[in-house]
């Protein structure tokens, strides 16, 4: 995009007539924060707007602004540096910070002058703020392009004085920066106040100030004004269309943010307590939910199977339930029934970002299946052979219509009736039609008949249905408020998502499934039986007698037709109609009974069906479908085991991590795993010893003794910092939507930066004065002849002859006099903590006793940040000396070399984190100390331990004493003063000096410390002598109330008498 389309040209360089834009309100009137430091260069604490911010190709997590008047985009939370000096030459858009410059040039807030305000707009479900709004309008207006904002920051500086700044300073600036987002796109809008840029440019040492931005992926813009004279860039409130507004369009590639998506989704959820009740949990494993009626499939990825319960709640709500293999992986409720996929997309796969996953919980809490109580079945098939809910199984022959089951409690009633036809010929019967109602708030009525041609006519309230495709639930359905139809192999009525009765039909016949919710137990009646966990009382007849459960056939069909509604004419052959019993066909033809009993396997159902209708496929038929029954019963009754132990597992770089878990349940035991870094028992011993940040999934499975198995999914966090005490736990990153997580950022201290606290304190990273080059140890050279300053802020000088006092600075330190003061100021090294670089006691990386420095392994790509870090996974240390590989060097450069060598090409590797002893360890020491090659490394022949390099790393600083060298993780070797390390006991300060450490000791309570390291307590004889005394003022005041007391007392008995 080029400048004239973001609406930022300058299309006439002259001051213009038109009123100028006026900045937004701002300071306490406009509801703003301040924020200042009274130093010469601040930064603001970082914001991280929650749906990102795109800034050319990429979506950055958080930005902060500076003095210097830059908006900043870091690449991690603890990198934040704030350079006051602009490139000369404008941005490049190759920048490895990237920013947005409203006024970028050096700032000097130290003298008490000048401050800066912000304040952050989120506006995802509304803007009614007006300075959101007329921010839209802007953009609308000037841009052309329709806009709703979803974040908006906005920064004033307000009168902020050029460095340096003088307490009197009156030539400030006063300018705003307003940047927004709608998630997809964003603007920067750059306000200047009409008279308000007042810097003399004329006083300053580099006028090279600097608007516009840069992505630092490739694109940027530099406003035409930076590339015009002093008097116009530093006036761009007289300049622009329209006169002090510019505004630029900071992204450079469209983009769907499924951060704005799913926060948006959340923003318009309510509490989940308003609409999940009476919801239940999922069923246990996979077997279980595919054959629970309340339950059906719906569409997912390939990788999971996902169930949902097949009818919505009261409310309109439903759960999602996840299986793996035949396990039950994960389950959550939804609020909508239908229609909450995409959200979870968003939220918990496209983000990854697991602090989004857990918002969506918080809307769509998670369920197990704690609680779970599977459907108890009865049915009836075949010429009607019926097992009710308590299991019992019976033949009934019965000609007419008949209550299979009626139920109730005090809100809702079921009743389930069906109808039998005879069986052609034979002297059977079966089902034809069904007929269920349910009545709750409102009244529903479902019929099912059979058809001619073993088709199933479905009838809804009296009225015929058209069922549709859901590409949901991959079935035809039909739904309407208070039940849910699906035509599949069968079709299935689903009643408030808790009575389900399923029919199909086979050879001419109806069969039927009922399953019913466990509020109607005790309280049911039909040929169903009475559901009460008792099989005895099943042959309950209307007033209340049953008859034996081992009655005989004809004994039984007397009960059955106590069952009957009697709805057919007085002349009905169903009246008269006497059906064959078993025990008369087997009578009548044994032989035949044998065959048959041959061929259906001893089932009685199969063998009657056969015999009776004469048609052997029939009862096979009839067996398949009692089989299939009796397997469904078992499936719905068979639980995985339960598995208890920790899901969220955390370690700290390659720490090995043991974590032990239980498996409840028969014969239950873990199915192990093994691989280099992840091992699991099959007692439940999980190691995890982390080798590297490759994405892998990882559930815990136990299985039963009856092959039912359960999942637990597991979650690892792994913190890469270079100390444990910076791992931020709070914020992770699912790498590639595995169980693997790895921290976002770490918290870095003592200035040490980067993704994982890897980079030391680097001076450089401030950036220097144009044209000063910078030491990565010591920092800034010295400022430009005819300027004064440390080398990071030059100025012109006012001190004429004045200079600094030969050997002010100790240690090495960089003396440079105050533009202001001329007050002598060290830049110390890294070490040192005082003023004058004297006082040592801060961390500083060891020179080896070679000269040389560590390079990375080969292969490596992590960058290479100080002459002496290394990576802890490989740790091959390089001794580069002082020419280039392949170049001969003379006796006279190299005392120690042969003639005219040439340097070897071979590596000698040590490897600090593998142990063993190398044969030639000083042979291989003294070779590098002879040779004089740069570049290529010379490693020992074989790996050595970071003890053994101790000697080879000494901790000398100027002749201090008493620094201790550790080694830390991907910083490598590091010396610490023991005044970091608690040297001082009982609250002495430590200093350190070249005799090393010194503690003085300070008085506290009653105790006076002493000793070289205030290890000694005593007590002082001030507070000695005080708590004497005042025990004794305590005597005295006792003893004189006693006193008083008793001669009051003799003056009273006196009197008396």
């Amino acid at each position: 995009m080029d400048e004239g389309m973001a609406w930022s040209r300058v299309s006439h360089l002259h001051c213009t007539l038109e009123p100028a834009t006026s900045l937004y309100p701002f300071g306490v009137e406009g509801g703003d924060k301040e924020y200042v430091r009274r130093m010469v260069d601040f930064n603001s604490p970082l914001f991280k707007p929650e749906i990102g911010f795109p800034f050319g190709k990429s979506l950055r997590d958080a930005l902060y602004f500076t003095d210097n008047g830059q908006i900043i985009f870091p690449p991690t939370d603890n990198y934040v540096p704030s350079n006051p000096n602009p490139p000369p030459w404008g941005f490049t858009g190759r920048e490895s910070l990237p920013m947005v410059a409203a006024f970028w040039d050096d700032a000097d807030f130290s003298k008490g002058v000048g401050t800066t305000w912000y304040q952050e707009y989120s506006t995802l479900s509304s803007t009614q703020n007006p300075v959101v709004q007329d921010v839209e309008a802007k953009i609308e207006k000037y841009l052309k392009i329709p806009y709703v904002a979803k974040w908006t920051l906005k920064v004033t500086w307000e009168k902020a004085p050029a460095y340096p700044s003088r307490r009197d300073d009156t030539q400030t600036s006063t300018y705003q920066a307003v940047l927004t987002t709608d998630g997809n796109r964003s603007f920067a809008l750059l306000l200047y106040q009409d008279g308000g840029m007042r810097w003399d440019y004329t006083k300053l040492a580099a006028a090279n100030v600097l608007i516009g931005f840069s992505s630092g992926n490739g694109y940027a813009q530099n406003n035409k004004l930076t590339q015009k004279p002093p008097a116009v860039k530093y006036r761009p409130d007289q300049y622009s269309n329209v006169r002090g507004l510019w505004i630029y369009r900071l992204d450079s590639r469209s983009r769907v943010n499924y951060r704005l998506q799913c926060l948006a989704w959340l923003d318009t959820e309510p509490a989940p307590a308003t609409w999940n009740s009476q919801l239940p949990p999922c069923p246990c494993s996979r077997p279980q939910a595919e054959l629970d009626p309340r339950y059906h499939w719906s569409r997912g990825d390939s990788s999971v199977r996902m169930l949902r319960t097949a009818s919505p709640s009261p409310a309109g709500a439903g759960v999602r339930c996840l299986y793996q293999g035949g396990s039950l992986l994960e389950g959550w409720q939804e609020r909508t029934w239908n229609r909450e996929l995409e959200a979870f997309d968003w939220c918990c796969r496209r983000v990854g970002k697991p602090l989004f996953c857990a918002r969506f919980a918080e809307k769509r809490p998670r369920v197990g299946c704690e609680g779970y109580v599977p459907p108890t079945p009865a049915g009836a098939f075949g010429d009607p052979h019926i097992t009710t809910l308590d299991g019992l199984t019976y033949t009934f022959n019965g000609l007419g219509d008949f209550v299979l089951l009626q139920a109730s409690d005090a809100q809702t009633s079921f009743v389930l009736h069906g109808r039998t036809a005879q069986t052609g010929m034979a002297q059977a019967t079966n089902f034809v039609a069904f007929a269920a109602q349910y009545i709750s708030n409102t009244t529903t009525t479902v019929e099912w008949t059979l058809g001619s041609q073993d088709d199933i006519q479905v009838l809804l309230n009296n009225e015929t249905i058209l069922f549709s495709y859901s590409q949901d639930l991959g079935d035809e359905v039909y739904y309407s408020p208070g039940v849910l139809l699906v035509n599949a192999s069968s079709v299935t009525a689903v009643f408030d998502g808790t009575v389900a009765v399923s029919v199909s039909a086979t050879s001419g016949m109806l069969s039927v499934v009922c399953s019913l919710p466990d509020w109607y137990r005790n309280s049911t009646r039909g040929l169903l039986g009475v559901w009460d966990h008792d099989p005895a009382d099943d042959f309950q007849m209307p007033n209340g007698t049953s008859i034996p459960v081992n009655s005989s056939e004809e004994e039984i069909y007397s009960y059955g037709m106590t069952c009957n509604l009697f709805t057919q004419p007085l002349d009905s052959p169903a009246l008269t109609f006497t059906p064959f019993f078993l025990s008369r066909l087997r009578q009548e033809n044994e032989s035949r009974y044998q065959l048959a009993a041959s061929q259906c396997h001893g089932s009685k159902e199969c063998i009657y069906d056969s015999l009776s209708t004469g048609n052997l496929a029939l009862g096979l038929a009839t067996q398949n479908l009692a089989a299939d029954f009796q397997q469904r019963r078992t499936a719905l009754n068979a639980f995985p085991p339960v598995i208890t132990g920790d899901t969220s597992i955390t370690t700290f770089r390659t720490e090995k991590v043991r974590r032990q878990y239980h498996a409840l349940g028969v014969g239950a035991r873990f199915i192990p795993h093994l691989s280099p870094e992840l091992n699991i028992s099959e007692n439940g011993t999980l190691i995890w010893e982390p080798r590297g940040i490759a994405p892998f999934t990882m559930n815990l499975e136990a299985v039963g003794s009856n092959n039912v198995s359960a999942l637990l999914q597991l979650h690892f966090t792994l913190c890469r910092c270079s100390r444990s005490q910076e791992c931020d736990y709070s914020n992770t990153v699912t790498l590639r939507e595995s169980s693997l997580q790895v921290l976002a950022a770490c918290r870095c201290e003592s200035g040490y930066s980067g993704p994982i606290c890897q980079n030391p304190p680097e001076p450089c990273s401030q950036g220097c004065f144009p044209g000063v080059g910078c030491d990565p140890f010591s920092g800034c050279g010295p400022c430009p002849p005819g300027l004064t300053g440390d080398g990071q802020h030059c100025c012109g000088s006012a001190c004429g002859y004045h200079s600094c006092p030969e050997g002010y600075c100790s240690n090495g330190g960089h003396c440079h006099l105050h533009p202001i003061t001329c007050t002598p100021t060290c830049t110390c090294p890294p070490a040192f903590t005082d003023q004058r670089c004297q006082v040592a006691g801060g961390d500083f990386q060891p020179l080896p006793s070679t000269g040389g420095s560590l390079c990375l392994a080969w292969g490596e790509t992590q960058t290479q940040t100080s002459p002496w870090s290394w990576d802890a996974r490989a740790t091959i240390v390089a001794f580069p000396q002082q020419i280039s590989l392949g170049e001969s060097v003379g006796v006279p450069h190299c005392p120690h070399c042969p003639h005219n060598p040439v340097c070897p090409r071979d590596w000698f590797t040590l490897l600090g984190e593998v142990g063993g002893q190398p044969p030639s360890l000083g042979q291989a020491w003294r070779s590098i100390k002879g040779c004089c090659c740069k570049a290529e490394p010379m490693c020992f022949p074989s790996p050595v331990t970071v003890d053994e390099l101790r000697d080879y790393f000494p901790c000398s600083l100027n002749g201090y004493k008493g620094y201790q060298l550790h080694y830390v993780g991907t910083i490598g070797f590091i010396c610490i003063s023991p005044c970091k390390m608690g040297y001082c006991q009982h609250g002495g300060q430590c200093q350190h000096l070249p005799q090393g450490p010194t503690c003085s000791c300070l008085p506290f309570s009653i105790y006076s410390p002493a000793g070289s390291q205030c290890e000694w307590l005593a007590i002082s004889l001030a507070a000695f002598l005080g708590i004497l005394l005042g025990a004794l003022a305590l005597l005295c005041l006792l003893f004189a109330i006693a006193w008083g007391c008793w001669a009051g007392g003799r003056l009273g008995v006196r009197e008396k008498y």
